[in-house]
């Protein structure tokens, strides 16, 4: 059952592919890094980059490329988890931080509970991590 829930998340999701932003072509900012991880564009005002993370294990990984300076937002969709126990980066030359860690945020990360999910919003001083590209990793329970 929870398979056929997930496949039908992920058959939707393709469905609602909008374009995304409009400062340039969205796609070349991030790819999915894990198998089980669907990434999914979002539509989202200019320098703005909206896109959804869905996966079968409760770990989505994405790999973002440098980011123009402009922009101020990056939000995430994170259709099906039932709890988000961490957020994490990895940057391209190696530094890492915790983001969010199950209970509280680095100034400009903000998680709200959803429907069926949650969605992540990263920015002020959470895009000085994401601005030069690397590795967001998104640990929580599936449903």
């Amino acid at each position: 059952m929870r398979t056929l829930l997930l496949l039908l998340m992920l058959w939707s999701a393709a469905l609602v592919v909008p374009l995304g932003c409009a400062s340039g072509v969205p796609r070349h900012f991030a790819q999915s890094l894990a198998a089980d991880t669907h990434l999914g564009w979002r539509s989202a005002p200019e320098n703005q980059l909206a896109f959804s993370l869905a996966t079968a294990t409760g770990v989505a990984q994405v790999e973002l490329h440098p980011l123009p300076d402009q922009f101020t937002l990056v939000t995430l969709e994170l259709p099906g988890m039932r709890r988000v126990e961490a957020v994490q980066w990895q940057g391209d030359s190696g530094q890492s931080t915790t983001l969010y860690d199950g209970e509280d945020g680095l100034e400009g990360v903000s998680l709200q509970k959803r429907g069926h999910g949650f969605r992540l919003q990263l920015q002020l001083s959470a895009m000085y991590y994401l601005c030069d590209g690397g590795v967001l990793t998104v640990i929580g329970q599936r449903r």
